[in-house]
């Protein structure tokens, strides 16, 4: 039953597994093109906050269990109960609200382990005026890059505003997929491989394995297309500035093509489990045909064996010197005359 259940809407309680994290952590970067102050704390008691409206700020808060800093932070940035409720409720499904003084966004985060194992893990984002408040389950090293392009002053990000930087985190959050969905066609393909040579209960096993890993997936691309029509809406341009525009059609080409390749891995899928289904049909036949023709070259043998071994006093055969090889070899011809009538169909 879920840990929500008969609560009233606005109750912040973290759904995923508690005490995971033995600590918060709280990172800052106040930037503009000039200068960038940055500082990493771990959470005890006070959020210190060196924040700077002046220059870009972006807060990444490491770790989502600890319902009295969701608390802390809501009361800093006027964020309503509601959508602090969806920060810690990690099994929200990816979407994006537009409230009168900020944005709010959820998507998915998917890596993969040395035992190409996925792990989802909820990213949400809120971002305000100068302001981009990331919420992150686990420590993960995916903004490195953007980071250090912040620290170093590489690219655009020092140049351009937060509603840039928002961009970036979506940008390289959705690039992940494109990862795991070469690692789900790469498997699509060697299961098909396997399933030619030999169809077997742990190949079916591996094709439904993948299967719920493609349909877990999908659950996740799927409301992407919503998501890009809000986001690429005028009511939202105040926040991103419209010099991001071009920068959001790359996105949503992105999004697009993830959504093709995992309409294609889906139907790949489908045809997968066809394929072990025909495969084993194919197997099942083939074995079928040579019971059946193993019990075509026995039949006109057993009639005969049958025949003379009936009981009557009188078989004038029984009394021929030769009657027995004579018998063994009209059996040999009829076993060759039927291996050569099945050869001329090519049944054999």
């Amino acid at each position: 039953m879920s840990l929500k259940t008969g609560l009233q809407p606005g109750t912040i309680i973290y759904t995923g597994v508690k005490n995971k994290y033995e600590s918060v952590e709280i990172e800052e970067f106040i930037y503009n093109k000039e200068s960038i102050y940055n500082n990493v704390n771990i959470y005890k008691e006070n959020i210190n906050l060196r924040l700077n409206f002046e220059m870009n700020n972006w807060i990444n808060i490491i770790g989502i269990h600890d319902i009295e800093l969701i608390k802390k932070i809501g009361e800093k940035f006027s964020i309503d109960n509601l959508i602090l409720e969806d920060v810690v409720n990690n099994g929200q499904r990816p979407k994006i609200e537009i409230r009168d003084n900020l944005i709010f966004i959820v998507l998915k985060l998917i890596t993969s382990d040395e035992n190409n194992e996925f792990k989802y893990e909820q990213i949400s984002l809120i971002l305000l005026d100068n302001v981009l408040i990331i919420f992150q389950e686990s420590k993960t090293p995916i903004f490195n890059t953007i980071k250090n392009r912040i620290l170093k002053d590489i690219g655009r990000l020092r140049k351009r505003g937060i509603g840039y930087l928002a961009y970036g985190i979506l940008d390289r959050i959705i690039d992940e997929y494109f990862v795991i969905l070469e690692e789900l066609n790469n498997r699509c393909d060697k299961l098909e491989e396997l399933v030619l040579l030999s169809s077997d209960k742990r190949e079916f096993e591996e094709i439904l394995a993948l299967k719920k890993d493609i349909l877990k997936l999908k659950k996740v691309i799927i409301p992407l297309k919503e998501f890009m029509v809000i986001l690429k809406s005028n009511e939202i341009k105040e926040y991103l500035t419209e010099d991001v525009d071009i920068y959001l059609e790359d996105l949503n080409d992105h999004i697009n093509v993830a959504f093709e390749n995992i309409e294609s891995l889906f139907l790949k899928g489908n045809e997968l489990i066809q394929l072990y289904h025909t495969t084993i049909s194919t197997g099942m036949n083939e074995i079928m045909k040579v019971l059946t023709m193993i019990s075509t070259v026995f039949i006109p043998l057993s009639f005969l064996v049958g025949l003379y071994g009936m009981n009557f006093e009188v078989i004038p055969e029984l009394k021929w010197e030769y009657g027995y090889f004579i018998l063994l070899g009209l059996m040999f011809t009829i076993i060759c005359g039927i291996g050569y009538f099945f050869k001329k169909k090519k049944w054999w």
